[in-house]
């Protein structure tokens, strides 16, 4: 890939979030916690094929704009986990265990968009038996599970999810296929870290793919560090703020049943992108962490997708050790 540096296009933001995914709203105070809100995460995106967006605390109102608000504004489900977070006494003397202050917020959030909007969305929750039922939870029909230990949580979860999404459309890890996205390869060129990109196509299914068609949207800053031209581009694509690249089977051959392949891989560069927004740097990075890199594939008239944000590839790669 040329290694030469290029920025002369006026700078654009895609914009943050707008996916339908799975709203993952649990704890992350203990280190058990946070390892539950991982695996709700990877289990849901196993079994339904649809992407997730995992809630984090945030310091500031632009990252509580640009991610919060926005993935509750368009999640497509709830699922929910209720930890105790301390006792609280009454005027009158009597005591209730209060559950978390985040997560109470983003169940009222959920629930006002739902009645606002009309739209129904699916929601799965789970409370911690020591947690007292108040605010606005007494008045929703949550029917949320109770739950002593983590392991109960993902005992239950797999029926949960397959009763709430089978008949949804969604086409995902039921059909045998299934897209993944992942970052990795960490390398540096100009003094930038550099990482790759890389979307696969599984196939577990019993049955032999022939013909494809894909596209995977980039957003265009995380490609300015360089000023090459890329086979397979797309350029009648049309909005500003991504780049398009499309393949079909031609160059990849037939993917036989239980195996998986490399559909796309390309190198992208954070620091490029944090400077194309022209923004000071630090809302720079924030706006880049919540850019959404896309993957679309079609195989006989069925659709398959997965979204990911910078940031969730930045972590997983992370938690690699790539």
């Amino acid at each position: 890939m040329p290694e030469v540096y290029h920025h002369s296009r006026p700078r654009s933001r895609p914009p943050t979030y707008r996916m339908n995914a799975i709203f993952v709203s649990c704890g992350q105070f203990t280190t058990e916690e946070k390892d539950l809100g991982k695996k709700i995460v990877e289990m849901t995106r196993s079994i339904t094929g649809i992407d997730t967006f995992f809630a984090e605390q945030v310091q500031d109102l632009n990252g509580l704009e640009s991610n919060i608000l926005e993935a509750l504004r368009n999640c497509i489900g709830f699922i929910t986990v209720l930890h105790p977070r301390g006792v609280i006494t009454r005027p009158d003397g009597t005591t209730f265990t209060r559950a978390s202050v985040w997560i109470e917020q983003e169940i009222a959030i959920a629930t006002y968009i739902r009645l606002v909007e009309k739209r129904t969305i699916p929601v799965i929750a789970f409370v911690h038996k020591s947690v007292s039922l108040e605010g606005l939870r007494a008045l929703l029909h949550l029917n949320p599970i109770p739950f002593t230990h983590e392991r109960e949580v993902l005992a239950a979860l797999p029926k949960l999810l397959a009763e709430r999404w089978k008949t949804k459309g969604h086409a995902g890890k039921q059909s045998g296929i299934q897209l993944t996205m992942e970052a990795g390869g960490k390398r540096f060129e100009q003094g930038h870290r550099i990482r790759e990109l890389r979307v696969r196509l599984k196939n577990d299914s019993n049955s032999r793919i022939t013909t494809f068609n894909s596209q995977f949207l980039i957003p265009r800053g995380l490609l300015t560090h360089w000023s090459a031209n890329y086979p397979h581009e797309d350029k009648t694509w049309r909005d500003p703020n991504y780049r398009c690249f499309r393949f079909t089977e031609e160059g990849k051959g037939a993917i036989p049943p239980h195996s998986e392949t490399l559909l796309f891989m390309i190198g992208y560069c954070f620091e490029c992108a944090v400077k194309d927004t022209r923004d000071d740097p630090r809302i720079g990075a924030m706006l880049v962490s919540g850019y959404l890199v896309e993957a679309k594939l079609w195989v006989d008239d069925r659709e398959y997708s997965i979204k990911r944000t910078v940031e969730d590839l930045e972590k997983s790669a992370t938690e690699r050790g790539e």
